[in-house]
């Protein structure tokens, strides 16, 4: 038992350093201007669906079973996929283009309070009002990202950036809020072979002038490692690894290890000279994980609203 709670750590703790460096790896393939955000987005909705079907075939029936999808939930995971995939993933890609890897991932990681607060005001829960604090607080981190700015030289448009990254959040707490009775329902295979597909069947007419404009010979080998890492690591192991930790490591640890996100982003994106540290995105960042922690802590408190 212990070494399989061992192995669930480790496998939460890699899916999120994957994802922590996604921001970073994404930024610099567009810095390359070689390759544009819409025709990324489209690259990895195909990518993403040819890899969940291909492993949907090939995959042992003891690992991932052969599901059938009823047609009424098949139209659920259509509007699913707008929200996760064509609105969520694809405003985090077109957000990258504006803004810095690190504001990017710190409002990524902001997930949890979007998603109470939206079920707040839409679905009507009921929550604490040291919850309602966090998510206060969590905002006001997320305005000064918006309103200040990256403060970096590669952040060409950090005000429209930002806006699209909160967007993709919006659009990720939607999909979590809507479709749990469907999203529990299925394999997570299953579940991202159609969510993909349904999504690469929407953006393949949108982004295929940009695709096929793209200078592919151009590319160099460091180009075709980011573009694997985008659509091979970030969106297939990651996916494998998270699977595999919330088998055996409790939801409470699962949060905390998503810390390791915006903290491997700011060192990533340091390193490569992507994000520039000022004070105030030091405090916007604060502010956010601070509300971020307060919203998914435990608490026995009893007042409500």
């Amino acid at each position: 038992m212990r070494n399989k709670q061992f192995k669930g750590h480790l496998a939460i703790i890699g899916a999120n350093l994957i994802w922590g460096l996604y921001a970073t790896v994404c930024k610099t393939l567009l810095l390359s201007s070689l390759l544009s955000s819409w025709a990324l987005c489209g690259i990895k909705m195909i990518g993403g669906a040819l890899l969940f079907w291909t492993i949907a075939l090939v995959i042992p029936r003891r690992y991932v079973p052969q599901e059938s999808v009823t047609k009424s939930d098949l139209a659920k995971l259509f509007l699913a996929s707008m929200l996760i995939n064509t609105g969520n993933q694809s405003c985090i890609i077109l957000g990258l283009n504006y803004t810095s890897p690190l504001d990017g991932t710190v409002i990524c990681s902001m997930a949890p309070i979007f998603t109470i607060a939206l079920g707040w005001l839409l679905l009507k829960d009921k929550i604490s009002f040291t919850k309602v604090l966090g998510i206060i607080i969590g905002f006001i981190g997320a305005l000064l990202f918006v309103f200040i700015g990256a403060g970096d030289r590669h952040a060409s448009n950090p005000l429209l950036g930002n806006i699209l990254m909160i967007a993709s959040q919006i659009f990720g707490a939607l999909y979590l809020l809507m479709f749990t009775d469907v999203l529990g329902k299925y394999h997570v295979i299953t579940l991202m072979k159609w969510l993909f597909l349904f999504s690469a069947i929407v953006l393949t007419p949108i982004t295929a002038s940009y695709i096929i404009s793209t200078p592919w010979s151009l590319f160099t080998m460091t180009n075709w490692l980011q573009l694997a890492y985008i659509i091979l690591l970030a969106t297939g192991v990651a996916y494998f690894l998270l699977v595999v930790g919330q088998k055996s490591v409790s939801p409470s640890a699962i949060a905390i290890y998503n810390y390791i996100q915006p903290i491997t982003a700011t060192i990533s994106s340091i390193i490569i000279g992507v994000a520039a540290i000022t004070g105030q995105n030091i405090l916007a960042t604060m502010l956010c994980l601070i509300g971020v922690c307060i919203v998914t802590r435990k608490e026995k408190e009893k007042t409500q609203i």
